[in-house]
């Protein structure tokens, strides 16, 4: 079994490595970087500002709005809303603000065929967490098809503060016995929102200037650097994790996000088969044709955390098509090791530097 914990991006900034060989000194030309585990992953927050006190105080703000969405999120904690909703997802519970802004944006991007927060009892059949598990086709297609009636049934009333939600199609019901039942697992979102959050925490914090989030396969950047450099975000080879095929950059961006899915991420191999984690919807299977999608631009981070794994399910040619008429980038390694790639918009700002060619 396989878990990367760096993820697929890797901030590539010299500032950051400044930061980290100074210890985070203060003064208006040097960054403040801190890094606490969070997210399933390893994140860190780099800051710009004269006031390292400050900087300092808006991180841990930051650090402590994404902990507490994530714990509201968790479908595997049992004092979580979400996990008491999966234990019987016929009734009536509470649902997270959280919840419902995730279910809601994956229908107005239109990917609810490619992203859909209904797979949990799928996912559970193949144990990614722990030793890994080849479930039988006899019990993921039913799993699978009940995830989909789960998607279709999902009720939700109330208003912000208020939400309560349940499955309302009893055809998701599984037979007495069955090793699995449908329920939420926002596991392909909740990072993308838990850092929209925490950017919008260090915007609003006195003296900071610009920021960098970095949240293993997700990363962040907004606002300037005090030396004027761009910042610069890392593309990693899925083949050889490490090593950067690609950078993307961005001198004063209002919003550049940047997330990538890939097959190497999580994952498990039986009889020289790679099973991952990255399912496609319809069929429960892991998604093939596909090694690695990174999406970037001008966009948030839940939006930047689903399309990763939309476009990913979508294959080269409609992924490619799909950033084209959205104006968004993209660069994926297909299962063969060849690239396909498109260019953000002129207006995006946003620069592209292939460096290496990925493994084949």
């Amino acid at each position: 079994m396989r878990s990367s914990r760096a993820g697929a991006l890797i901030s590539v900034a010299l500032a950051v490595a400044s930061a980290l060989a100074t210890g985070g000194c203060s003064g208006s030309r040097q960054p403040v970087t801190s890094s606490r585990e969070a997210l399933g992953t390893v994140v860190t927050i780099t800051c710009y500002g004269s006031d390292e006190a400050a900087l300092r105080a808006a991180q841990d703000a930051a650090f402590d709005g994404m902990i507490l969405l994530e714990a509201a999120l968790d479908p595997y904690d049992a004092s979580s809303t979400v996990a008491a909703f999966n234990a019987f997802p016929y009734a009536w519970h509470a649902l997270p603000d959280a919840a419902e802004t995730i279910i809601d944006r994956v229908r107005r991007l239109g990917v609810r065929a490619q992203f859909s927060p209904t797979l949990f009892g799928v996912t559970k059949l193949y144990d990614f967490g722990g030793r890994g598990s080849v479930p039988a086709s006899a019990t993921v297609e039913p799993a699978a098809n009940a995830a989909m009636a789960a998607a279709t049934g999902l009720d939700v009333q109330g208003s912000p503060g208020s939400l309560r939600a349940r499955f309302a199609s009893e055809t998701a019901t599984p037979p007495a016995g069955a090793p699995w039942a449908p329920g939420l697992d926002f596991g392909g979102a909740a990072k993308g929102l838990a850092i929209d959050h925490a950017m919008q925490v260090l915007r609003r914090a006195p003296g900071v200037t610009g920021a960098m989030i970095s949240a293993g396969s997700s990363t962040m950047a907004w606002g300037r650097k005090s030396d004027g450099e761009p910042w610069r975000i890392g593309i990693e080879d899925p083949r050889r994790t490490g090593t950067v095929v690609a950078v993307i950059g961005a001198v004063s961006p209002d919003s550049l996000n940047v997330s990538t899915s890939g097959d190497y991420q999580q994952y498990f191999e039986r009889g020289g088969i790679r099973y991952h984690h990255i399912l496609d919807p319809a069929t429960g299977l892991p998604a093939r044709g596909t090694r690695s999608v990174t999406v970037y631009g001008d966009m948030t981070g839940l939006d930047a955390d689903v399309l990763s794994t939309a476009l990913f399910v979508m294959g080269p040619t409609a992924a490619k098509d799909w950033v084209q008429r959205h104006g968004l980038g993209l660069y994926g390694v297909d299962d063969r090791g060849r690239v396909f790639a498109v260019s953000a918009p002129r207006r995006a700002a946003v620069t592209f530097e292939r460096t290496a060619t990925p493994r084949r």
